[in-house]
């Protein structure tokens, strides 16, 4: 079985190293084995670094487009039977190839395998985080009905049959792209889910997301992206004769979440108290009351808000 590793990297020039290096170190046939690195105009040291490997990969350079355009790009140059992304920023376990194509071999059926990732400072330690138990197999339903959870981008892997179904993945995925590719893989096929750690993801000031509940700026991009993957999803359930307002699916509570926080640091209450009206209190129940009185919190006292936001994560993490 051939596999694929397509790794997208800006200005990561000061990871990338380690990034590659855990590819090379997998225990897996090097003649079934290409890694393919798409840098997306990166203006650091990203080449020089990567030069000692360039008789070993795939190298192309694009203009700055984001996080989809450089995954569309390189699963062009790909040729393996199995795609699996990796962040330029973090790295993979011993044993996560073997492991990941064992899982494919389950099953026809499945379309996408993921494993856990475990948060690292940018020395390795490891950071304070929990992990819950996945079931193994999740389907559609179970992501309507809320049953759902996934990795990012370094711990998901796609058979190549059905990530074709998913492109191009839209442009304007500048990041959150494997939200998009996980969430669409879910109408052909089944998820598995390896229930262990094969991955750290280095958590540091230059993440995408790193600060973004406390900078507007990156609020907002972070609705619109949430946006293009909601109408995707909506366009995908009406074809099916669903509609999503009759499911458990969390991507529309989460997007009126960020518009809350969005209009809340920009001064805007009214806007926000608006969603949390039309947004999040339409179905009721216990949760959505309680996501209600916590939101209208954060729009009095955002600080506080942001404090039960860092928690929240922590302990779902």
């Amino acid at each position: 079985m051939r596999v694929s590793v397509i790794i997208a990297t800006y200005n990561y020039g000061r990871f990338i190293q380690e990034a590659v290096d855990s590819v090379f170190a997998q225990d897996w046939p090097a003649e079934d084995l290409e890694l393919i690195v798409v840098d997306d105009g990166s203006t650091d040291d990203t080449a020089a670094r990567l030069a000692p490997f360039m008789g070993r990969i795939k190298y192309l350079r694009q203009e700055n487009s984001g996080q989809a355009e450089a995954f569309n790009n390189g699963v062009k140059l790909a040729t393996g039977e199995i795609i699996c992304f990796l962040d330029a920023d973090d790295s993979w376990r011993p044993g996560k190839l073997r492991k990941t194509a064992a899982a494919f071999a389950e099953a026809a059926d499945i379309g996408m395998v993921q494993h856990f990732m475990l948060d690292v400072d940018p020395a390795g330690t490891a950071m304070t985080q929990k992990l819950e138990n996945r079931r193994e197999f999740y389907s559609l339903a179970d992501f309507l009905e809320g049953r759902a959870s996934f990795t990012g981008t370094s711990g998901l892997a796609f058979r190549r049959s059905f990530l074709e179904k998913l492109l191009p993945i839209p442009g304007e995925l500048f990041y959150c792209a494997d939200e998009y590719l996980y969430t669409a893989v879910l109408f052909y096929a089944r998820i598995y889910s390896i229930n262990e750690v094969l991955g750290d993801k280095k958590i540091h000031g230059a993440n995408w997301f790193a600060g973004t509940i406390n900078d507007t700026k990156r609020l907002e991009n972070y609705i619109k992206v949430k946006t293009v993957i909601l109408g995707d999803l909506e366009a995908r359930l009406a074809a099916a004769g669903i509609d999503i307002a009759e499911t458990s699916a969390p991507l529309p509570l989460e997007l009126a979440k960020i518009k809350v926080l969005y209009y809340s640091r920009t001064g805007d209450r009214k806007k926000a108290l608006k969603v949390i009206r039309t947004e999040v209190l339409p179905g009721g129940g216990k949760r959505r009351l309680f996501t209600a009185a916590t939101l209208a919190l954060g729009v009095l006292h955002p600080l506080i808000y942001t404090w039960l936001h860092t928690l929240y994560s922590r302990l779902k993490a």
